[in-house]
């Protein structure tokens, strides 16, 4: 009795719980989130790293294996574009050889390579002239290229003018004469030194000639005399250069003149002297810049004490420029698609965030960064270029809109086998056949088509550049016909705008094999592309 009596409460407990369930669920409000997400409409479900594979059902992406995301109408969709990151698939950044580096504070390391010319020291240069008129009779000195020291006789010379006043200075000296000093100084302005004016009264009166000295040491760089010739006082004789110092010019731009200055390092290497290294520093550099070039002229002191270094040389030289501390990343990272530099930071294994910087100053192996990054943050400094195609195929998937799917008709299909006969010739690199596959190209179905169709052509290259456009709007189209012609393959090339200047990047093409054969490059790099999947 007392069992049957448990049996009894038990299922009025049941039955209770039955009943208090579906009063709540019958006159209960149903919860806004559910209510919410039922009256949203799923459009489809997509790939978030890749947007162009698509499905009406969950799945995963048949290019990254993520789970498809769904695609509300009117709601918050998933925006690849916003997030400006690129997920690479299962693998791939060992395959393209992906490599990154930390951003860090360095020494921003820079030499600056230079040309320029060695000439002589400017302030060592000096013009002998005749100290007095006369004829001169005979040179001590051969010519261009001779070196002289100072008090070396340079030449023999008749005047009339020091022969008088030797004369005068002899008579003054035998009278003890007031006018001495005056005579004395006569002679060495006629160019006389002291050892010769003191050996005048000894002179025999047929000596005639005088020996004119050299006043300073240097090279003979022209000489404007000969034997016999008459010159007048202040005549020009020789032109004397003193070469145990060279200078070393080089122009420097405006924009490097800040990282400049008097006392840094240069090593200057000369032709003439193979495998030397000659160390010097910044003497000078110009205040004024050049108004044409915007340059200014920096001067580097040699020493030329053994005559090796030759005037008017050219040479080139390495300027070690200053080397602050500074927030620095690799220069390899750094892409330059305009004007705005940028750079792909690594997020995750495979997941990478495109980066607009602030750039400084350019070392040899290094930018310094002045917004954008922070320390410690990985930036790609190999594979960054293919990132960058994938991204902006990415961006082209997101905007580009669906194309739907359409039956295709026997014209077209007969048109598209046309087109996949030319597009296997040129991937062989075969011309003729090529050529041959455009004769017997039927004519476009009506409205299928605005590119012109290319013609023969006697060079592969040009047939390829007038073929890509066209070939650019059937792979567009071939996208509809996909399902009801499972044998169409559509191709993409990242490397296309390397075929010619103004070439387009990303260029498609179809084919009905599923080996790649890239019809812009041939044999050249003939598996350069990656199935588009529709």
């Amino acid at each position: 009795m007392i069992f049957c009596g448990m049996k009894l409460n038990h299922f009025t407990i049941v039955l209770l719980a039955a009943v208090v369930g579906w009063s709540a669920s019958r006159f209960w409000p149903e919860s806004p989130r559910l209510t919410a997400t039922a009256a949203r409409k799923i459009l489809c479900y997509q790939s978030p790293m890749h947007p162009w594979v698509k499905s009406d059902h969950p799945g995963q992406c048949t290019v990254c294996g993520m789970d498809l995301v769904p695609i509300y109408a009117g709601g918050q969709n998933f925006d690849h574009a916003a997030s400006d990151s690129v997920m690479l698939p299962q693998g791939s950044p060992n395959v393209i050889g992906v490599k990154t580096a930390e951003v860090r504070k360095q020494a921003l390391a820079r030499t600056q390579r230079v040309a320029g010319m060695i000439v002589e020291d400017e302030s060592r240069h000096g013009i002998i002239c005749a100290p007095v008129e006369g004829r001169i009779d005979s040179l001590a000195m051969a010519g261009d290229g001779d070196k002289i020291n100072r008090r070396q006789p340079l030449v023999t010379l008749f005047s009339r003018t020091l022969l008088s006043a030797a004369n005068d200075y002899k008579l003054a000296l035998e009278q003890n004469s007031p006018t001495l000093d005056q005579t004395k100084r006569r002679l060495e302005q006629y160019g006389l030194v002291w050892e010769q004016i003191k050996g005048i009264p000894q002179r025999q009166s047929d000596e005639i000639h005088f020996g004119i000295l050299a006043p300073l040491s240097g090279t003979i760089v022209k000489s404007y005399v000969s034997e016999g010739q008459y010159v007048k006082e202040g005549d020009r004789m020789f032109e004397i250069a003193d070469f145990t110092k060279m200078w070393f010019l080089f122009s420097a731009y405006e924009q490097d003149l800040p990282l400049l200055r008097k006392g840094q390092a240069v090593t200057v290497e000369i032709p003439s002297l193979p495998g030397e290294s000659l160390k010097a520093k910044i003497d000078f550099i110009s205040p004024n810049l050049d108004e044409t070039t915007r340059s200014a002229s920096i001067r580097v002191v040699l020493e030329n004490h053994q005559g090796q270094i030759k005037n008017k040389t050219t040479a080139a030289a390495v300027v070690e420029l200053d080397a602050p501390e500074v927030l620095a990343i690799p220069r390899s990272a750094v892409l330059w698609p305009g004007s705005c530099p940028r750079v792909y930071v690594e997020q995750a294994a495979g997941v990478y965030q495109r980066r607009e910087l602030k750039l400084g100053r350019a070392g040899d192996d290094c930018w310094e960064v002045l917004d954008g990054l922070k320390q410690g943050e990985r930036v790609v400094r190999a594979g960054n270029m293919l990132i960058d195609s994938q991204a902006q195929l990415d961006a082209m998937a997101i905007s580009a809109p669906a194309s739907p799917q359409m039956e295709i008709s026997a014209n077209i299909k007969a048109y598209l086998n046309a087109v996949v006969a030319l597009t296997t010739a040129l991937a062989d690199d075969n011309l003729t056949a090529a050529n041959i596959a455009l004769e017997k190209l039927p004519p476009a179905p009506d409205g299928l088509i605005k590119t012109l169709a290319p013609t023969t052509n006697p060079e592969l290259k040009a047939l390829r550049k007038a073929f890509l456009p066209w070939s650019q709007e059937i792979a567009s189209l071939a996208v509809r016909w996909t399902q009801s012609f499972p044998e169409l393959k559509i191709f993409r090339c990242p490397m296309t705008q390397d075929l010619w200047p103004g070439a387009p990047a990303n260029a498609q093409w179809i084919q009905l094999r599923s080996d790649l054969h890239n019809p812009y490059w041939g044999k050249e790099m003939s598996d350069c592309g990656v199935e588009v999947k529709p």
